[in-house]
């Protein structure tokens, strides 16, 4: 019975790191895709940026921001060249996939709470929630594969990381899962 108390409690405090690691990324996931959305809001096809007007850039507001009227000029260039390199598909695409990413991560907070706490039957939606990221990942890694390469210079190595962590997430769920049953085997043999 001491192995089985033993291997429960290792399995417990496995599953409040996993659920404090779910946490911290869950709040970054969920304004990294806020912000993404929110950037796919602003860079409109029909914007000033599109247009060959002189960029607003006044002197109380570059001194605030401590930047210079060159600085201030590149940044209206390069959110110019991202609606210009962005596909027409792209734009809606990425905010629906940053909604659903958005709704994920808050899904994963809960999730990570829950894992901290241990409740019982929290393992399998865990692994389903932390693969549901992991999707989200490879479908933005083929989306954005399929842009320029001004967008896959933005975009991959986010995504490439986020899918890194989303799958060492959902291989440590798996493994919590494993443990779970291992245990419940070995209840089963004893009582048997």
């Amino acid at each position: 019975m001491d192995t089985a108390h033993s291997t429960n409690q290792a399995k417990a405090n496995g599953s409040a790191w996993l659920g404090i690691i779910a946490i911290v990324f869950g709040v970054f996931l969920a304004a990294m895709h806020s912000n993404e959305m929110l950037t796919h809001f602003i860079y409109a096809p029909d914007t000033a940026a599109m247009y060959d007007l002189p960029v607003d850039c006044e002197e109380d507001e570059l001194a605030e921001e401590g930047i210079t009227l060159e600085e201030c000029n590149l940044m209206g260039t390069a959110v110019k060249s991202v609606i210009l390199s962005s596909p027409d598909w792209f734009r809606d695409f990425y905010i629906v996939l940053s909604a659903v990413g958005v709704v994920m991560a808050v899904l994963s907070i809960f999730i990570g709470i829950m894992l901290v706490d241990y409740r019982h039957g929290i393992v399998v939606p865990a692994v389903l929630t932390f693969g549901s990221l992991l999707l989200i990942d490879v479908i933005a890694f083929l989306a954005v594969i399929n842009t320029g390469p001004l967008l896959r210079a933005m975009y991959l190595w986010d995504i490439l990381l986020w899918a890194l962590i989303h799958l060492s997430m959902t291989a440590s769920a798996l493994a919590v899962l494993q443990s779970k049953q291992a245990v419940n085997d070995n209840l089963y043999d004893e009582h048997n």
